[in-house]
């Protein structure tokens, strides 16, 4: 292992930027992060700030080196969160708030776009369905209430490393795999949408506000000396836009290559792997394009993963996540369930009314109980995500994320879905690593994206049968709740705010 030559690599996510310092083989020397707020407001309005993330960067980088190893950075990655709506003016400052991946104000626009032009027609050229959360309905929504805010836009970005990317060297470029997630690209030919599209939605001009679209990893330019001065590091250093978030954890997981199959808990979460084949949208499954030109990444995303725990632990005033985790796993099962949805779902089914509930509530009822029913309804969400997804079991499920802190989390995964569970190692920085492997692929340093030894585990968790019918029996219950109650949860969301 070589401690020269290293590389800088940021991850800016939902919640905070992570900076680290890697190695070739891919190896976390340290990392820092830094969080930032979320604006959240009634009418599915999800927000942030583009410039908290720079913000981030920049102090997560400068506490990241401290004077020490500066001078051994020979490349930067990039890689973020992806589907969101970033207008920016010509000196690269934002114009408006961010409208996140999660927003769903948009839900009117998207009928009728899908109306208009045909669901089938959007899902055979984009390679998924379009909905609230799609940048073609938010970009329409736009028009109509915030057309001076389109009109004053240079740049309209995709992702927040398309962001940073342009804050680092001046050039708008986003990922092929970050497109992918947007409607805005067609999935077989892995350029923008024909302008004509545009133009039978209402947007008309947007596409002259879009970034060049390239493969993730490639080198897009050099550091400036503005930015340089601002990260505490020499300028000139080549940067290298990973793939977006899924993406670059598909590879940093070594679900890279077809056979390997993976599950990310974090703030948002997924179960993906990378094939030759499109996934079926009709089944709440998406298809991202991965940056080897015919491959692509199967995933089943999770709007609300890890964050229905934070949410639960803000409820009622504890702040120990392994604390509170340790109570609920204390408690007995029972019946009581969850239902995760706390800003509508993405998979395996499609609605941004469904609501997150418990069911099954009773005077002996302890808090505890409802901790651990929201763990165990994360879990069962993941567990359809799957079958949803896969259409032959696997051996072996991969965990990455920040969900894996917790062991007894993780051994819930298993016991709920019978299958023995791998932890990665380093599990919480495999989005980074992910972004410096597809760099080097794309830089032609590696010719493949299953690189032995790149992919420790930290442990393999078995199962335990325990519970395995009691858990079944609950799955198929917590399967059934979402049908039953979905016109219930249409009734009950506010209307869209003017």
């Amino acid at each position: 292992m070589t401690t020269d030559n290293l590389w800088l690599a940021f991850d800016i996510g939902t919640t905070a930027t992570k900076a680290a310092l890697l190695t070739n083989e891919g190896v976390i020397i340290r990392s820092v992060s830094k969080e930032y707020p979320l604006y959240a407001a009634e009418g599915g309005v999800v927000e942030q700030n583009a410039e908290d993330w720079w913000k981030a960067a920049i102090e997560a980088c400068r506490e990241l080196l401290q004077d020490r190893d500066a001078d051994k950075i020979a490349h930067i990655a990039i890689t973020g969160q992806m589907q969101d709506v970033i207008l920016v003016d010509a000196a690269a400052n934002s114009v408006y708030p961010v409208i996140l991946y999660s927003d769903t104000r948009a839900r009117a626009e998207a009928d009728e776009i899908n109306q208009k032009i045909g669901a089938d027609r959007l899902r055979d050229l984009t390679g998924n369905e379009q909905d609230a959360g799609s940048l073609l309905a938010k970009l329409l929504w736009l028009m109509r209430h915030q057309p001076a805010v389109l009109a004053s836009a240079h740049h309209l970005l995709l992702g927040a490393a398309d962001f940073i990317a342009l804050k680092m060297t001046g050039r708008a470029v986003t990922d092929s795999t970050t497109a992918a997630t947007t409607g805005l690209m067609n999935l077989h030919e892995r350029a923008t949408l024909d302008h004509a599209v545009f133009q039978e939605i209402g947007i008309t001009g947007v596409g002259a506000l879009l970034p060049k679209i390239s493969s993730g990893g490639t080198e897009i330019g050099k550091l400036s000396d503005v930015a340089a001065a601002l990260l505490g590091i020499k300028a000139s250093i080549p940067v290298h836009h990973g793939p977006g978030d899924a993406g670059a954890a598909t590879l940093g997981a070594g679900s890279g290559e077809a056979g390997r199959v993976y599950a990310y808990l974090g703030t948002s979460g997924w179960i993906a792997f990378t094939s030759s084949e499109r996934a079926s949208a009709e089944q709440g499954a998406f298809t991202l394009a991965h940056p080897k030109n015919g491959a692509y990444i199967q995933i089943a995303p999770l709007l609300t993963a890890g964050g229905n725990l934070e949410w639960v632990r803000d409820l009622f005033g504890d702040d120990d996540y392994d604390t509170m985790i340790a109570k609920a796993l204390q408690r007995p099962p029972s019946s009581l369930l969850y239902l995760p949805y706390l800003s509508g779902e993405r998979s395996p089914f499609r609605d941004p009314m469904a609501r997150g509930a418990f069911i099954g509530l009773n005077i002996r009822t302890h808090k505890e109980d409802c901790y651990r029913a929201v763990l165990e309804g994360v879990v069962f969400a993941y567990r359809q995500c799957m079958d949803t997804l896969l259409k032959t079991p696997v051996d072996t499920l991969v965990i990455t994320g920040g969900g894996t802190r917790s062991q007894l989390w993780c051994q819930l995964f298993a016991d709920i879905t019978q299958i023995p569970v791998a932890i990665a190692a380093d599990a919480e920085n495999v989005g980074v690593r992910g972004a410096v492997l597809a760099a080097r692929v794309a830089s032609g340093d590696l010719t493949t994206y299953a690189v032995e030894g790149y992919f420790p585990v930290k442990m393999t968790l078995q199962p335990d049968p325990q519970y395995a019918s009691h858990f079944d029996r609950q799955y198929l219950r917590f399967q059934a709740l979402y049908p039953a109650l979905r016109s219930t949860f249409a009734e009950m969301t506010e209307p869209q705010s003017e």
